[in-house]
């Protein structure tokens, strides 16, 4: 599973607490590290749209639980028929986020900041669907707001011709994982003969025929 998944549903979450034909636009991490090949393209090199937010995330991904577990190996059991099982495995894991909110004004920027903790701090939850071996895994994470926003207005990288606010906020996902759903197939052996004979005679005094199974 692709951690882009939370990356969707992280975006999908932002643009739902935008009013209609709000003039904020929303960059994806991977576009937002295009950022200045985006302002060629989409302006022929004209200043970029003010307001708008950059979503990033950190390249370092941390693994809350690095060794090998119960849940890693032999997870819940997720499917199972005669012929085949699967397990869910899980690692999990921490994804941190940092959100920059570029405007041109200062009390655009101030209001902007104050709308999105609110929203991040009551509404903490995202709910992913992540398709997988033709199944879909309905996950719910957590955002947890980090307890220092910073106005990075003063950034070296002056990407404008003129001036603009920028307010960053930083955030982590939790009850984050790394999901894997390995199918193995069940096999049996049928037909065994067991007979119990007795010690004197030889002679069969019990026989069962039986099957081994493997779930």
């Amino acid at each position: 599973m692709a951690v882009r998944y939370y990356d969707d549903a992280i975006i999908y979450k932002l643009k739902k607490w935008l009013p209609e034909n709000s003039p904020l636009r929303v960059l994806r991490p991977e576009e937002s590290k295009r950022l200045y090949t985006l302002m060629a393209d989409d302006k022929a090199d004209k200043a970029f749209q003010l307001p708008f937010i950059a979503l990033s995330r950190s390249n370092d991904i941390e693994l809350i639980l690095n060794i090998k577990n119960s849940r890693s190996f032999d997870g819940l059991k997720f499917y199972g028929t005669t012929e085949q099982t699967a397990h869910l495995n899980v690692i999990p894991i921490k994804l941190e986020y940092q959100l920059d909110i570029y405007t041109k004004t200062v009390d655009d920027g101030d209001e902007y900041l104050r709308n999105f903790l609110f929203k991040l701090i009551n509404n903490p939850l995202i709910h992913i669907d992540i398709p997988y071996n033709g199944a879909t895994i309905k996950h719910v994470a957590n955002i947890r707001v980090l307890s220092t926003v910073a106005n990075t207005s003063d950034i070296s990288e002056h990407i404008f011709p003129g001036q603009f606010n920028r307010w960053t906020i930083q955030f982590e996902l939790q009850d984050a994982f790394f999901f894997s759903i390995p199918y193995k197939k069940n096999w049996s052996i049928e037909g065994i003969l067991v007979e119990v004979l007795d010690k004197d005679t030889l002679e069969v005094v019990e026989s069962d025929e039986i099957k081994i199974e493997d779930s």
